[in-house]
């Protein structure tokens, strides 16, 4: 009987010892903004659509904390929301026990955060696991960002802060999340360095890795001085136009929509584009990105832009084929379609039409 005793309790060691590890994720939340009895969200990041969806939650207990459980199947992005408040700067599950420590604070609504709540990211501290300490350095070391005599030079400084850290933790998840989240800031030579300090299997093959790569590749076609690669969209009428069909013209393409607030400031800039040059072989090309075609028409009239080419980004071209989500997005392209200028902004809009086109 002793022997089948201990048969059972070898099976039982046997199987726990299988079976997949629990975490443990402690949230502490202090501030003003933060009350007993909030529901705390935990975000978690999918890797099929590469965004962070809402995932377990609990509520803010006396203490100001929660704890989030359940099996620990490897390392993983996430983060912590409040409802109706704020959610927080991403961080690394990468141990089986993690400790989060959030300030969350109220300050006047404004129209970035119309909720007037903001988790502060000078006050999250992580505890626990690789990735965590290597975030926690590099906020520390971003925050360097605010010295006075850092600022003339600050996005090259943030640059070499991710680039150094790259070198300092290769194969990093959570500088892989950094350097996606900071792609904008690189050329394509530095960010084809960047790619080239990860060669772990698991990073090399991971969608943001691959996201990295397939955006290098984007912007590389569409890079100052190539091609444009040909897209058509629809036009007021319904009638399907190539952007291939303005070559031998110099064209303004203006990625725009009636809600953007810049895009509508830099409209003057737009029209009087047009105004000095239409005459001399250019045309405008105004490209909308509103989702209900009613806010399109209605704009039209109102900006009085109805002579200008205008199509609609039914096929979200503006991510597409230039990997971008930003408007204004403005570029000038020469009668071969090359691409001369990106980023057009205030004067330069028709002033480097202008030089371009008396060269």
């Amino acid at each position: 009987m002793k022997h089948i005793i201990l048969l059972f309790e070898c099976l039982g060691c046997l199987l726990m010892g299988c079976s997949d590890p629990s975490y443990h994720l402690t949230v502490s939340m202090y501030g003003n903004g933060s009350l007993p009895g909030d529901t705390v969200y935990l975000y978690r990041f999918n890797e099929q659509t590469m965004q962070f969806e809402k995932g377990d939650s609990a509520m803010l207990n006396d203490r100001q904390q929660v704890c989030f459980t359940g099996k620990y199947t490897g390392p993983e992005y996430v983060s912590v929301g409040v409802r109706k408040k704020a959610t927080s700067k991403f961080f690394m599950l990468d141990t089986t026990e993690v400790f989060a420590y959030n300030v969350l604070l109220y300050e006047e609504p404004n129209f970035f955060n119309p909720s007037g709540y903001k988790f502060t990211k000078k006050y999250m501290i992580v505890e626990g696991g690789r990735e965590s300490a290597i975030l926690d350095y590099y906020q520390g070391m971003e925050r360097l960002t605010l010295i006075p005599h850092r600022q003339e030079n600050n996005e090259a400084f943030k640059r070499n802060v991710i680039m150094d850290m790259l070198v300092k933790f290769p194969n990093s998840r959570a500088m892989l999340m950094i350097l996606n989240g900071a792609r904008n800031r690189f050329s394509m030579d530095r960010l084809e360095e960047a790619l080239g300090l990860f060669n772990a299997p698991e990073l090399v093959e991971h969608p943001l890795y691959k996201d990295l790569v397939t955006y290098r590749e984007t912007m590389m076609k569409t890079a100052v001085g190539q091609v444009v690669p040909d897209f058509s969209l629809p036009s007021k009428n319904g009638k399907e136009v190539a952007i291939s069909s303005f070559r031998g013209k110099y064209v303004l393409l203006d990625f725009w929509a009636s809600w953007c607030g810049p895009c509508i400031g830099e409209m003057p800039n737009v029209h009087k584009a047009y105004d000095l040059l239409h005459d001399e072989a250019f045309e405008v090309v105004s490209i909308s990105t509103d989702r209900k075609e009613a806010d399109w028409r209605n704009a039209l009239k109102e900006k009085q832009m109805e002579h200008f080419v205008n199509l609609r980004d039914t096929k979200d071209v503006l991510h597409e084929v230039f990997n971008r989500e930003a408007i204004p997005f403005i570029l000038l392209l020469d009668p071969q379609g090359r691409i001369v200028a990106k980023e057009l902004r205030g004067e330069n809009i028709y002033k480097v039409a202008v030089e371009s086109m008396n060269k």
